[in-house]
This record gives structure tokens, C-alpha cells and sequence, in this order.
């Protein structure tokens, strides 16, 4: 599918990608659960959809096992080209696109909990408006954002987010990876 076709399908469904999400998109770092397309100029046999598994690895042909989450798809698109390059290929043209993004989960009280797609570079503050804002009884200055590392460690963020939507600081809007999940507690009065 084309960028122009996705692009267009995504806009019939309903949702566009954040603005420089498209053009940003060389600069988007791989996360786990990504649907990648790799195309490899004139080489049909090595243009291939991978996913980016829970270890944050892909398997490509000739090259194994590489590392993707955490790159960048230029990143990405680099390092094949250079593996390629090395012993297999005379000056290869690669091409990396992700096809599905990886998701971040919103839960606790915003106005429409759920999973959302990470389509570039988003904060805890964008993600939160995505999900329709916080409720009334949201505690926003004990936002807490949980990331599982590639590593299986899992690690926590508590956030004050009442900073930026009050004093515009936005030291703690931290930018979201792959499947984080954002919960948002109930304020206790």
C-alpha cells in the first residue's frame, strides 16, 4: 500500500496522523509490535513485511537477527544498507516504512480510555488530549506513565502535569515509546 493510499484510508476512517507525522516519519523510533516494510531496490527477494518482536529484534534475510526497536527508521534504513553493503550488495537502496504503528494505552480517568496509535513523536499531554482530556475528578498531578524496556525491565514515571496546563512548563510532558501505558488516578478530595 502507498503512503498516499494509507494516508487516505486512515482519513476515510477518521483519523488523521498528528501534523509532521508523515514527514516526521524518518525520525519515528521503531517500537515493539511495529509492522515494518523493507524494500530493497531490484531484489524482490529481500523486499519484506516484518513485525518487530517483544525482544525488539526482526529477522532478515541474509542478515539474521538485527536489533529495531529503539532506532529510528533512518537509523534503520542505514544499518541495513550498511550490513547489505558489507558482503552481499554494490551500493544497495533501501527503503524502511512502517506500515502499522506500535499503540500506547490510556486508562484511569480521561474521557475516552483506550489504545492509540503512536504515529511519531507524542507526549503524555498530546496522548491525554487524544483520549478526549481529563474528567473532572482526574488527579493530574499524579500521572503515571509504565514502559517496559526491551530488556523486560519495567519502568515507572509519576508526572505533574498540572505545570504545563497551568504554568506552561513542560519539563515534565515526557515523549511516549511504544506500548507505554498512561494512567491518569482519581483526585481524592
Amino acid at each position: 500500500m502507498t503512503r498516499f493510499a494509507m494516508l487516505l484510508l486512515i482519513g476515510l476512517l477518521g483519523g488523521m496522523p498528528p501534523v509532521g507525522a508523515v514527514d516526521g516519519e524518518q525520525s519515528y523510533r521503531i517500537g515493539i509490535g511495529d509492522l515494518l516494510q523493507i524494500e530493497v531496490y531490484d531484489e524482490p527477494d529481500l523486499t519484506k513485511e516484518v513485525r518487530v518482536l517483544t525482544d525488539g529484534y526482526i529477522s532478515f534475510p541474509l542478515l539474521g537477527s538485527l536489533k529495531a526497536a529503539g532506532l529510528t527508521v533512518k537509523g534503520f534504513e542505514d544499518e541495513i544498507t550498511t550490513l547489505l553493503g558489507a558482503k552481499y550488495l554494490v551500493s544497495p537502496q533501501v527503503t524502511v516504512f512502517v506500515k502499522e504503528y506500535s499503540n500506547v494505552f490510556i486508562f484511569g480517568e480521561v474521557k475516552q480510555p483506550g489504545s492509540f496509535p503512536l504515529y511519531g513523536r507524542m507526549t503524555v499531554f498530546e496522548a491525554i488530549t487524544l483520549a478526549g482530556g481529563l474528567t473532572e475528578v482526574a488527579n493530574a498531578s499524579k500521572i503515571k506513565v509504565i514502559r517496559q524496556e526491551t530488556g523486560g525491565q519495567e519502568l515507572s514515571y509519576e508526572l505533574d502535569l498540572n505545570k504545563l496546563t497551568k504554568h506552561g512548563d513542560t519539563s515534565e510532558d515526557l515523549e511516549l515509546q511504544a506500548n507505554d501505558r498512561v494512567i491518569v488516578p482519581r483526585s481524592f478530595f
